[in-house]
């Protein structure tokens, strides 16, 4: 499918080392943006860009479009308007081609976002309706900033939420060439699995800092303590550990340790605010009920990978 064109709305460092990637597969790729310093330095390094306010003259004819555009956090909150304009702007250029296309959402989203805005605008703007006229996919990034490039050359996971079978077929036939395994889940599970992704390495991070006050404050080699922690701690070299459908933790360990070294950390005058609501979120979920064996079992079986 080399043959298809693509075009990448948005290049920031997220849309740029897509758009690199692809090219470097033999795809004909057209950067698009909002930036006149991105599509200036783009087209001085040789790429082909535009700004979005250049006309396409009514000819929009990409094969597959990537919205890669900012989804900023403003006063707490998630700001779309970006993405909204996107969709919108696609919506009328999709207006004027009679082929199938497809667009893909790489942008971080909300669950909810591209079924109930993304398509939402596109539809009402294109007048063409999702799936027949048009397919649609929301395709997580896990790019570092430092190395994006080489993260989308090379991906160690490649995630595709599919609108229907036909759209996750086509864009997994255009990561055909990478090396990173594919899997293929609804929209919705893609869009809160990026999330998920974030949040866990974002609790990771003050977990382990909140410990280093802690072991600073005591005057020992926290650093140490560290090294040892992420070879003894199965949470760290069993990536299943955790992540399934088991209830709370219980046992002899688990629950008397929080609880102790938490009270000693009071009692010390040390901050564990986090531990203090691993505890408290542990004790709510104790209350609630779980899916039965069954019932995850089907649910596991729902998308495989490739």
């Amino acid at each position: 499918m080399t043959n298809l064109k693509i075009c990448i709305v948005g290049p920031g460092i997220v849309g740029q080392a897509t758009g690199k990637a692809f090219l470097a597969k033999g795809f004909e790729i057209t950067f698009v943006g909002v930036d006149p310093k991105n599509i200036t330095d783009l087209r001085h390094e040789g790429y082909n860009a535009n700004l979005v306010n250049e006309v396409f003259n009514g000819n929009y004819n990409f094969d597959v479009t990537f919205l890669t555009v900012p989804t900023p956090t403003l006063d707490g909150k998630i700001d779309i308007s970006a993405l909204k304009d996107a969709s919108i702007n696609l919506g009328k250029n999709l207006a004027h081609s009679d082929k199938y296309h497809l667009v893909v959402v790489k942008s971080t989203v909300l669950p909810g976002t591209t079924e109930n805005m993304v398509i939402k605008y596109i539809e009402k703007y294109s007048k063409k309706r999702a799936g027949p006229d048009f397919g649609v996919c929301m395709n997580p990034e896990y790019l570092r900033e430092k190395t994006a490039d080489e993260d989308a050359l090379n991906p160690w996971l490649i995630l595709i939420g599919e609108y229907d079978k036909k759209s996750g077929y086509i864009l997994s036939e255009i990561y055909r060439d990478f090396d990173g395994p594919i899997y293929r889940v609804s929209i919705t599970e893609a869009e809160i699995q990026k999330y998920i992704h974030n949040l866990f390495n974002a609790t990771k991070i003050t977990f382990f800092n909140e410990m280093r006050q802690i072991g600073q404050k005591m005057g020992i080699n926290i650093e140490k303590v560290f090294n040892l922690t992420s070879l003894s701690a199965e949470g760290v070299w069993n990536h299943t550990y955790g992540i399934k459908d088991k209830g709370p933790f219980s046992g002899k360990c688990l629950p008397k340790d929080t609880q102790a070294f938490f009270s000693w950390a009071e009692e010390n005058g040390f901050d564990a605010k986090l531990l203090k609501s691993v505890i408290e979120v542990n004790e709510k979920i104790k209350t609630k009920k779980f899916f039965s064996h069954q019932a995850k079992s089907e649910h596991e079986r729902s998308h495989l990978p490739l």
